[in-house]
C-alpha cells in the first residue's frame, strides 16, 4: 500500500513569537472561498509552441556576482538562444561591468567565440552616483523589454538550475492561471541539491511582515519561510524582487511607478498591490520549480545605492517623503505632508481588483496596525471586479460562462443543438398531425361499420333461437 504523501505546510512565528503551523490545500486555491462564486475560475495558461524569456537584471556595482549569473543563464537553459538579459548596470568609473565578467566566463567555455550570446544581451548603463533606488531601477529595466513572451526577474548576484528555461516555464503551467507570477525569494545556494539539482523537500515562501507601529507605517515583508514537502505552486499575496516570473504582459500591462524615487523599504508590497489589483496572481514556485538560488552572503564590500548619494541631504529628504507618501495615497494608509502625485493616472489605472480587497487579502489594516495580520494559510483566488478588462486582453476567457457554457463552448453548443433537434421533430410530428387525424378517423368509422354488419348477420339467429324455443 503506498503511503499517503505528507501536505504542504509552512511554520511561522508571528505576531508575537508563537509558533505555529498551516497546512496548505494548492489543489483547491484557485476556487474561490466564497460559496456563491465558487464555480468562476482564473483563465487558464497559454503557452505558445516557441517562445523567447526575457531576464531583467538592475545591478548596483556587482559586476563580477552580475556576470556569473548571466554565465549560468546561458549555460544551463536547453535553448539558451531563445534567452534575452536586459541589465540596468550602475557603475562608477573602475567598476568592473557586468558584461566584462560574462564575457571573460563565456571565452573560457566557448573558446571559439568572441563572446557567445552576446547580441541575447541589452545593456543600459548608469552613473551609480545618480542611482534613485531599485524601483526607479526596476522601471527602467522594463523599457529593454521587447516581444517576449516570458519576462523574468532576478538579482545580479543569482544561479540557475540546468534545465531552467524549461522547468520555470512548466512551473508557471501548474499554477492553471494565465495571470500567475511567480514570486519569492529565492533560497541560498546551499539548498542546491547534488550536481545542481532541485530542493528534495523545501521551496520558499513570503507570507509575513515585520511589525508596525502604527497603520501610517508602509508594510515590509518580514523575509521568507520554507515550505514542507513542496510539491503545488502556492498561492501567495507578496511578490519578492529577487525572483519574478510571468508572461510579458504582466509587466507591460502594470508598469512600475518611475515617480518612487528612493523608495527602498516597502517597494515590494507596493508591486505585490499593482499586480494583484491588475489581475494577476502570485504563487512562490515548488520545489519543482525552485531552479534560481540567491547569494545570501554579507558581503561587507557589497555597495548599496544610499552610500554615497550624489544628491544633496534636503533635495533627497524631500523625495523621498513625497515618494513614500504617494506609495501610502496608493494603498489607502493615512499620511501627512507633501505627495508626488504626478502622473498617477498611469501608474495605476484600469485595475480590476481594489485597493480594499488587496488590503483584506494581505491581511493589512490601513486603520489599526494592531489588526494587521499574516498570509501564512492558504489564500483563494478572488474574481475579479471588473472581468471585462482581463476578457479584453484573452480573447476567449469569460469569467462569468454563459447560460449554456457548463464546460465550454462546445458543449454548449452540442446542448443547443440538442435542443434544436428535439424541437423539429416536434414540428414534424405536428406537421403530420393532420394526417394522423384523417386516419385515425377512416380507423374508427371502419371499426363502427364493421360492428354494423356483424349486429345484422346475428340479428336473425337471435330470432330462430327464440321460435325454437
Amino acid at each position: 500500500m503506498t503511503e499517503k504523501p505528507s501536505p504542504q505546510s509552512i511554520y511561522y512565528n508571528f505576531p508575537k513569537g508563537v509558533e505555529r503551523r498551516s497546512t496548505f490545500d494548492p489543489l483547491r486555491q484557485n476556487i474561490p472561498h466564497d460559496l456563491s462564486t465558487q464555480h468562476l475560475r482564473p483563465p487558464t495558461p497559454r503557452i505558445p509552441d516557441v517562445y523567447d524569456i526575457f531576464i531583467g537584471i538592475a545591478s548596483y556595482r556587482d559586476g563580477h556576482k552580475c556576470g556569473f549569473t548571466l554565465w549560468t543563464a546561458f549555460t544551463r537553459a536547453v535553448k539558451p538562444e531563445s534567452v534575452f538579459i536586459g541589465i540596468i548596470d550602475q557603475v562608477v568609473d573602475g567598476d568592473l561591468v557586468c558584461l566584462e565578467e560574462y564575457c571573460r566566463r563565456a571565452r573560457e567555455t566557448w573558446p571559439e567565440h568572441e563572446c557567445r550570446y552576446k547580441e541575447n544581451i541589452r545593456i543600459d548603463t548608469h552613473d551609480a552616483k545618480l542611482s534613485k533606488g531599485p524601483t526607479v531601477a526596476r522601471w527602467q529595466q522594463q523599457q529593454l523589454i521587447k516581444d517576449e513572451e516570458f519576462c523574468m526577474e532576478i538579482d545580479a548576484h543569482s544561479q540557475f538550475l540546468p534545465n531552467w528555461d524549461v522547468e520555470i516555464v512548466k512551473e508557471w503551467a501548474r499554477t492553471e492561471n494565465e495571470m500567475a507570477v511567480l514570486s519569492t525569494y529565492p533560497m541560498a545556494y546551499s539548498f542546491i541539491g547534488k550536481n545542481n539539482t532541485i530542493p528534495k523537500h523545501y521551496s520558499s515562501h513570503l507570507c509575513g511582515y515585520l511589525p508596525r507601529a502604527t497603520a501610517s507605517d508602509i508594510p515590509i515583508i518580514e523575509g521568507m519561510r520554507l515550505i514542507d514537502n513542496s510539491e503545488y505552486p502556492q498561492m501567495a499575496a507578496l511578490w519578492g524582487g529577487c525572483l519574478s516570473f510571468s508572461k510579458c504582459h504582466a509587466e507591460k500591462r502594470v508598469a512600475i511607478d518611475k515617480h518612487m524615487n528612493w523608495v527602498f523599504w516597502g517597494e515590494e508590497y507596493l508591486r505585490s498591490f499593482q499586480l494583484w489589483t491588475h489581475g494577476y496572481d502570485i504563487y512562490s514556485p515548488s520545489r519543482h520549480g525552485s531552479v534560481v538560488f540567491h547569494n545570501w552572503t554579507n558581503d561587507p564590500e557589497k555597495h548599496r545605492f544610499w552610500d554615497k548619494p550624489a544628491f544633496p541631504k534636503e533635495v533627497h529628504d524631500s523625495e523621498e517623503l513625497k515618494a513614500y507618501n504617494r506609495l501610502r495615497m496608493l494603498l489607502k494608509l493615512p499620511f501627512e505632508g507633501p505627495v508626488d502625485s504626478e502622473e498617477m493616472e498611469i501608474f495605476n489605472s484600469k485595475t480590476v481588483r481594489t485597493a480594499d480587497q488587496f488590503l483584506k487579502f494581505s491581511q493589512i489594516s490601513n486603520v489599526d496596525a494592531e489588526l494587521d495580520g499574516n498570509t501564512c494559510h492558504q489564500l483563494y483566488w478572488v474574481p475579479y471586479s471588473v472581468p471585462e478588462i482581463v476578457e479584453e486582453l484573452l480573447p476567449g476567457y469569460k469569467m462569468h460562462p454563459s447560460k449554456f457554457d457548463h464546460k465550454s463552448t462546445n458543449a454548449g453548443l452540442s446542448f443547443e443543438l440538442s435542443k434544436l433537434h428535439d424541437q423539429n421533430e416536434w414540428l414534424s410530428y405536428m406537421e403530420m398531425l393532420p394526417l394522423l387525424l384523417v386516419v385515425l378517423s377512416v380507423a374508427i368509422s371502419l371499426v363502427i361499420l364493421k360492428k354494423g354488419l356483424r349486429t345484422k348477420q346475428q340479428a336473425p339467429n337471435y330470432a330462430m333461437g327464440k321460435i325454437r324455443n
